[in-house]
């Protein structure tokens, strides 16, 4: 299998026509219980293991040294522990949060995103985890905690100009927390990045305690390592961080290391519901080499249009079910 196979496989995963569907419908969701649409989107899993998804270029990572240890370890899952990494190969480890900032075009949603991450060691396989404590987007998500939800704000992007400047701006007024910078690429440096952070750290992504219900199951990328081996260091003070509210004293101020990633970047994800319980590099690399590409099924969106059917059958019984209480209950007391 060759890399561009994998890549064209990967795009052809991602269809618009399904994910204006969902996007469209996704209000009606509301009416479903969380714990049905957890258990529809779980199931779903079995006809469709996986989903394309491709960080467009311009991702951009800031990676601050976290402050408060206590209040990090009651925010991920009780099978995890904070693990100090290093970002570049020859830096010296530390305790990390990192601000990850991207657009997205994956197999159910296509927008921007901004997740939070904690480092942390997963017990149960050993391997460096990156544990998504919380996230703010302008398109659908998922999590067990909030089920399938529209976008968390209107005001959220990422992108460039023409100086070579990326521009940062997301901001969530319900919940009174932003994220807003821009740094200039001018000077930036391609560098060797740690493999242990950012290869095996893709291979065992889980949710923060809160979000996950304290679940600590993990998905996984499949991806070819060269997607991760080098970034681009930006010097720090070519970073302007003019505004960073979230969690307010868990970490330190000034961001340790800024990264970006100039290209796209192509992974096939685990669908909500199926882990595909990679180990190690090998381990990856391995099962990558073993799929059949040419019989892997697309990410349909059939379970979660059935599910919004039965969210509207649900409340049009609910309707139902109301008027005739009224009715019969005008007609004892008229």
């Amino acid at each position: 299998m060759s890399n561009y196979d994998f890549i064209k496989k990967v795009e052809q995963m991602i269809k618009p026509k399904d994910i204006s569907t969902l996007q469209s419908l996704a209000p009606f969701t509301k009416l479903i219980p969380k714990k049905i649409q957890n258990r529809i989107i779980t199931t779903s899993a079995d006809k469709n293991p996986y989903m394309g998804f491709v960080v467009e270029p311009y991702s951009v990572f800031l990676c601050y040294e976290l402050k408060d240890l206590d209040w990090a370890k009651n925010m991920i899952p009780e099978n995890f522990e904070l693990m100090e990494t290093t970002v570049f190969s020859e830096d010296e480890p530390k305790h990390y949060i990192i601000f990850s900032c991207f657009n997205v075009h994956t197999s159910a949603f296509w927008g921007t995103r901004l997740e939070v991450n904690l480092i942390a060691r997963n017990k149960n396989n050993n391997l460096l985890s990156w544990v998504i404590i919380d996230y703010d987007t302008n398109t659908l998500s998922h999590d067990l905690a909030k089920g399938l939800i529209e976008s968390t704000t209107e005001k959220a992007f990422v992108t460039t100009d023409f100086d070579g400047n990326i521009l940062v701006d997301i901001e969530n007024p319900e919940k009174k927390r932003a994220l807003a910078f821009d740094c200039s690429t001018a000077h930036s440096e391609s560098k060797n990045l740690n493999p242990q952070l950012w290869l095996e750290g893709n291979l065992s992504v889980a949710y923060g305690k809160e979000i996950s219900r304290n679940s600590g199951g993990v998905f996984s990328l499949k991806f070819d390592p060269k997607e991760v081996e080098k970034g681009c260091r930006l010097p720090l003070e070519q970073v302007r961080v003019s505004q960073n509210t979230w969690y307010e004293g868990l970490f330190h101020s000034i961001p340790d290391e800024v990264v970006y990633f100039p290209y796209a970047q192509h992974y096939l994800s685990d669908s909500p519901g199926h882990s595909s319980a990679i180990k190690s590099e090998a381990d990856m690399v391995e099962q990558m080499q073993q799929l059949d590409l040419d019989n892997l099924p697309d990410y349909s969106a059939a379970p979660l249009r059935k599910m919004i059917k039965l969210g509207m059958l649900f409340n049009a019984f609910l309707v139902l079910t109301l008027s005739l209480a009224v009715i019969f209950s005008k007609r004892k007391n008229p």
